[in-house]
C-alpha cells in the first residue's frame, strides 16, 4: 500500500491504481479519476516514485488546513486523563524523489471529501469533517480508507465535561506508516467551551515510518513553523 513504487509499470491494489508508460526517452504517470485521466510525464533517470500517507486536507482542492473529527461522547472526570482510538479519512500522495529533494506528483484517496463551519460564521472555520467510531484499543481500521488517531485527553479543569469532536491544525500533522496510516494526538481541555489539541511527532506502535509531509513538498514558505496545535474556542461537544 504504502512505499516505492518501481516503474515503468502498474501499481493496482484494492486500495487504489496507477501506471506509469514509457513515452519516448521518458515516462508518463497515468491515473483514471472518474470518466478523466490524470497525465503527467516525468523524468526518465535520477528519480524514485514513493506513494506515502498525507494530511486529509488536500481533496478536492486545498479548501482548509483542519481536520475535525466527531466521535461519539466521552464523558471526562474533573483532571483525569483518558487514551482513545480513533479513525481519520485517508489520503494518498504520490512524490517524485531524489536523493536531496521530492516533489508532489498526485493525491487521491477513497474518501468523500466532507466539510463543516466549527464555531459561528463571523468567527469560526472551515474544517475538513470526518465521523469516526471509537475504541479504548487499538483496532484494525478499514486501511483502505481510514488511519488510525491515538488521542489523549487531559482535563485539566475541575468540572466534568463531555467531549465528541477534536480539531487539529494540518501545519504541523505527523504521520507514521507500515501496513496503515497513523498519528498520536492529544487534547488539553481548559473547560467545556475551550481546548487545545496538537498532533504529537509519535508513532502510534513501534516499526512504523515516518511519511513524507506535503506541506514541506509543496515548498510553502510562508508557514508559522511554530505554529503546531489549534485552540478550540467554540466548544469541545
Amino acid at each position: 500500500m504504502f512505499g516505492r513504487v518501481t516503474y515503468p509499470g502498474t501499481y493496482e491494489s484494492k486500495e487504489h491504481g496507477f501506471r506509469i508508460e514509457h513515452d519516448g526517452n521518458s515516462f508518463v504517470y497515468l491515473r483514471e479519476n472518474g470518466n478523466t485521466v490524470i497525465e503527467k510525464h516525468l523524468p526518465q533517470h535520477g528519480i524514485s516514485l514513493v506513494v506515502h500517507p498525507v494530511e486529509p486536507i488536500n481533496l478536492p482542492r486545498e479548501v482548509t488546513r483542519c481536520l475535525e473529527i466527531v466521535f461519539p461522547p466521552v464523558l471526562m472526570a474533573p483532571e483525569a486523563h483518558q487514551t482513545i482510538f480513533l479513525t481519520f479519512p485517508l489520503e494518498y500522495g504520490v512524490f517524485l524523489r531524489t536523493d536531496e529533494d521530492y516533489q508532489l506528483l498526485d493525491v487521491f484517496s477513497r474518501c468523500i471529501p466532507k466539510y463543516s463551519l466549527y464555531g459561528t460564521p463571523e468567527s469560526g472555520v472551515i474544517t475538513r469533517y470526518h465521523e469516526s467510531d471509537i475504541s479504548h484499543m487499538e483496532k484494525e481500521p478499514d486501511r483502505t480508507r481510514n488511519g488510525i488517531l491515538r488521542l489523549e485527553i487531559r482535563n485539566e479543569s475541575r468540572g466534568w465535561v463531555e467531549v465528541s469532536h477534536a480539531v487539529f491544525d494540518s501545519y504541523f500533522m505527523p504521520i507514521y506508516f507500515d501496513t496503515v496510516a497513523g498519528m498520536v494526538g492529544e487534547m488539553k481541555i481548559y473547560s467545556r467551551l475551550m481546548a487545545q489539541t496538537n498532533i504529537l511527532d509519535r508513532k502510534v506502535r513501534e516499526g512504523m515510518e515516518p511519511a513524507l509531509p506535503i506541506i514541506r513538498a509543496r515548498k510553502i514558505m510562508n508557514i508559522d513553523l511554530e505554529r503546531k496545535g489549534f485552540l478550540m474556542e467554540h466548544g469541545v461537544a
